[in-house]
């Protein structure tokens, strides 16, 4: 009798199926959960006394959030959560009054254009804006109807002010790299054209999904741009919906020491010169052993894709370099190791074998680089903790003592 009337309350509040409701809160009690618990929890979970929001009205720290969408981008990727790796949903959601990044931590089947009703997400705070939270217990229906989307003047940046998960922004550059390549989206082939594009502060990543005519040094303003992260930078996504005109501009980018705190701040990027100070040097630095097969690095000659095999040497640093206004993870290869350090991987593979201990070289590092000033250029990777760069040049800066002073002494008043 109690478990029916429950059913009953939580019908006559919410719109669902009895058959499902008497399934999810024969879950909660099997789970120990007191019944009265289990059905407020329903009840919020199929937005029961929730009214439903338009994008522009969701405030991070709303709970059992009712909308309906269309979406707008999605991409999928991996992320380790306790230990395990998970596979979550990002992308942007858009109305009539406005856009709003989101987080799946489920696979709804959405792909892009997709117009859908969403009942009990949440919203949290990201990058000082409201993100979406669908987590395993959001209902995600696909309805019939569309929805016309917000009609804003876009947002001009310049390209090192671009940053992933923003929409409707005007941008201009020139045309570095394109190519042409076939995708296949939900099961239809779709030509898209993808490559790098400039302008005088910053380099990036495109991706057209609408063959514009561009080619390779071409002027571009686009307007109505969304962007989103992709191997650990962001990335320009232009379609059917933006305007793309070619224009009669002079535009190079000439690398320029860029703040930590621009590089966080964006999520990384390409071809990006830094300076600082190494505060960390991380305990995988020094010689590692690889893979033969996948070049992987091994732990005690196990590869976790190839199994036991006979590792080859390598010499890297793993750094942490910090500038004041921000720090990024630096990892150089062995070339630039080599450069840095001013000693051969033989000469350290010798070093360790006579001590009969690895850790002597990575000592040898800690000694010479910890502290020390450094310049770097190279481009981020993915990460989910902190932005790593790869290196593709590097080196020790030279302090200017006597320009030091005369600031030192200029600061106190001298």
């Amino acid at each position: 009798m109690e478990f029916e009337e429950a059913v009953e309350e939580i019908l006559s509040s919410v719109d669902a199926e009895r058959e499902e409701i008497e399934k999810k809160l024969k879950e909660f009690l099997d789970y120990g959960v007191p019944i009265e618990q289990a059905k407020n929890a329903l009840i919020r979970k199929y937005g029961g006394g929730a009214r439903e929001k338009k994008i522009k009205d969701i405030k991070p720290g709303d709970r059992n959030v009712i909308t309906s969408a269309k979406i707008l981008t999605i991409d999928e990727r991996e992320v380790e959560v306790r230990g395990k790796t998970r596979k979550i949903y990002r992308g942007l959601l858009g109305d009539e009054t406005g856009i709003i990044p989101f987080t799946a931590w489920k696979d709804f089947g959405l792909q892009k254009g997709d117009v859908v009703k969403i009942k009990g997400c949440s919203a949290s705070e990201w990058q000082g804006q409201p993100r979406l939270s669908l987590s395993e217990w959001t209902i995600v229906e696909k309805v019939e109807y569309d929805i016309e989307l917000i009609k804003m003047p876009p947002k001009r940046l310049n390209l090192i002010d671009v940053r992933a998960n923003i929409s409707n922004v005007e941008v201009r550059g020139k045309i570095t790299s394109i190519e042409r390549r076939e995708v296949d989206v939900g099961g239809e082939k779709k030509t898209v054209y993808s490559g790098i594009m400039e302008d005088e502060t910053a380099r990036i990543r495109f991706t057209a999904w609408k063959d514009f005519e561009l080619k390779e040094g071409d002027a571009i303003r686009i307007k109505g741009a969304y962007v989103r992260s992709w191997r650990g930078s962001p990335q320009i996504i232009f379609d059917e919906n933006a305007e793309v005109e070619k224009i009669d501009e002079k535009i190079e980018y000439t690398p320029y020491t860029i703040p930590l705190y621009k590089v966080v701040e964006r999520g990384g990027g390409l071809d990006l010169l830094i300076e600082g100070v190494i505060l960390e040097v991380r305990r995988d630095s020094g010689i590692i052993f690889r893979c033969p097969h996948c070049n992987r690095r091994i732990k005690e000659g196990v590869c976790d894709e190839h199994g036991q095999v006979d590792g080859v040497p390598d010499l890297r640093i793993r750094a942490l370099v910090d500038d004041g206004t921000g720090a990024v993870d630096v990892i150089f290869n062995r070339e630039l190791t080599e450069k840095l350090l001013e000693k051969s991987m033989d000469d350290y593979l010798k070093m360790a074998e006579d001590a009969m201990d690895y850790g002597i070289v990575y000592a040898d590092i800690v000694d010479k680089l910890l502290m020390h000033p450094v310049r770097v250029y190279g481009d981020s990777i993915q990460s989910d903790f902190i932005i790593s760069i790869i290196a593709k040049d590097g080196e020790k800066i030279k302090p200017d003592v006597k320009k030091d002073a005369e600031e030192l002494m200029i600061e106190i008043g001298g």
